[in-house]
């Protein structure tokens, strides 16, 4: 876990506090192996197995959200959708991110089978990004082709909630978001939380379809997304 939490460091960078879990989490577990059985005598036996119990509990609870998770992610999206919401993902100097590009060439390869289906390109302005995410969707698909009748930019939004509320707005100035049939693109891993809240924001037909990013970082994604899905079912 340590080496491969070095590994997502040298990728991705130390800029999310998250990045630095597995090396973290790695560091813990080498520490508790070390000092098991100290720890074993100094304990009282029944806090000691409350503690193994929860460990595992909380084990069992990962695996089972993940398997929930992942299985999501290999289900096929609708055809022919009225809208394609592509939710952003950073943008760099060069262009999109490895794992932004992946959500755009996902869309373009929808958009050239669908020739009626409109996208909706989302995401502000970090403060470390030289133009929005939701223009520099657009200026991606652009490039590729897609003609610019056929893309609509929601530029305010900061997160997955904002990305799905503002492009229903943006849907509402034209029609009933309630009656079109959507589609959400973002990486596979964000699916399944992206597909709960569109539907807690009120759309009824809602499918997804995932851009695949780099391989090696997978573990690191997945793994967050099981701490954000917690968040949203807890606070939201």
């Amino acid at each position: 876990m340590c080496i491969y939490g070095l590994i997502v460091l040298f990728v991705i960078g130390p800029f999310h506090i998250f990045n630095f879990f597995y090396l973290l989490a790695g560091l813990f577990l080498f520490l508790v192996c070390h000092f098991y059985q100290t720890l074993k005598k100094k304990m009282q036996p029944k806090l000691f197995r409350c503690l193994i119990i929860f460990f595992f509990i909380l084990v069992s609870v990962f695996v089972i959200t993940e398997e929930r998770i992942i299985s999501f992610a290999q289900k096929d999206c609708k055809e022919d959708a009225d809208y394609l919401i592509v939710l952003g993902s950073g943008m760099n100097e060069d262009g999109p991110s490895n794992d932004f590009k992946a959500r755009l060439d996902s869309a373009y390869a929808y958009l050239l089978e669908n020739k009626d289906t409109v996208v909706i390109c989302t995401g502000a302005k970090g403060p470390y990004e030289p133009v929005s995410e939701a223009q520099g969707g657009r200026d991606y698909l652009l490039k590729k082709g897609i003609e610019k009748s056929r893309i609509l930019l929601e530029d305010q939004s900061y997160n997955t909630v904002q990305n799905i509320r503002n492009s229903k707005a943006l849907i509402e100035k034209k029609t009933d978001p309630l009656t079109q049939t959507i589609v959400i693109v973002s990486s596979d891993y964000h699916l399944f939380r992206a597909s709960l809240l569109a539907k807690r924001e009120g759309f009824k037909d809602v499918s997804c379809k995932g851009g695949h990013g780099i391989w090696i970082l997978l573990p690191q994604y997945y793994t967050r997304e099981f701490f954000a899905l917690g968040k949203e079912l807890l606070y939201r």
